[in-house]
């Protein structure tokens, strides 16, 4: 019997999809304001000095492609529904003895029936799984690297409070969740990321390259190759 699934496969539209995404990849080469919530220093001080990361196969890369999508049709959304969207892709910038984190916001929302202040507004995307875990423990125990992102993002536009937006891909559900400012936390998430990144390359964190944490990350060759 033939294995159809092989024939069909050999350079179908999809494969060429992917293998065109992964040609056209430009990894971005330096710390942003979006990561500085990882938990691990020694993964902040890669990013910032530059270290080229693992190649991201096209399938991710078109993930990410989605979640921009997602992101442009929900501002076309709130704005049909009456809100106002604006600044997006505005830079939050921070800068401490010469060293410079930037980043770059989804956008500010006006127009809340729960407040007349500007929100900072953060769009996400998740996977069934991802997304009915948020609904059960909320944004900032879903993903604390996202939560540091809004944090010092807020920090930065002098707001208050931050709306998130997440929508899920497989069936477009939507959870928001308005979030104060929590300046302390904001503060000390940036004060740890610029004394990770300002000396020497930090200990590591994981107990073995083999270990569960250590297999995920994109510095997992370079860093147990360093000393």
């Amino acid at each position: 019997m033939v294995d159809l699934s092989k024939i069909l496969g050999q350079g179908s539209p999809g494969q060429a999809v992917e293998a065109w995404y992964e040609a056209n990849q430009k990894p971005r080469l330096h710390l942003g304001l979006s990561e500085i919530g990882h938990e691990c220093p020694r993964y902040l001080w890669y990013r910032h000095n530059k270290y080229h990361q693992q190649q991201i196969d096209g399938r991710v890369l078109r993930l990410f492609q989605i979640g921009k999508n997602i992101e442009d049709q929900a501002i076309i959304d709130l704005t049909k529904a009456g809100y106002t969207i604006t600044d997006n892709q505005k830079e939050v910038e921070f800068d401490h003895d010469g060293i410079v984190l930037r980043g770059h916001i989804d956008g500010i929302i006006t127009g809340l029936r729960e407040s007349k202040k500007p929100h900072l507004w953060e769009c996400k995307s998740a996977n069934d799984k991802s997304f009915k875990k948020l609904q059960k423990v909320g944004y900032k125990e879903w993903n604390p690297v996202y939560y540091a992102q809004i944090q010092v993002y807020m920090l930065g536009l002098k707001l208050n409070r931050a709306l998130v937006w997440v929508e899920a891909k497989n069936d477009s559900k939507v959870y928001t969740e308005r979030i104060k400012l929590n300046q302390e936390y904001a503060v000390n998430t940036l004060q740890s990321a610029f004394e990770a990144i300002s000396g020497s390359i930090p200990e590591r964190k994981c107990p073995s390259q083999s270990w569960w944490k250590a297999k995920f990350c994109n510095f997992n060759e370079v860093c147990w190759m360093d000393g």
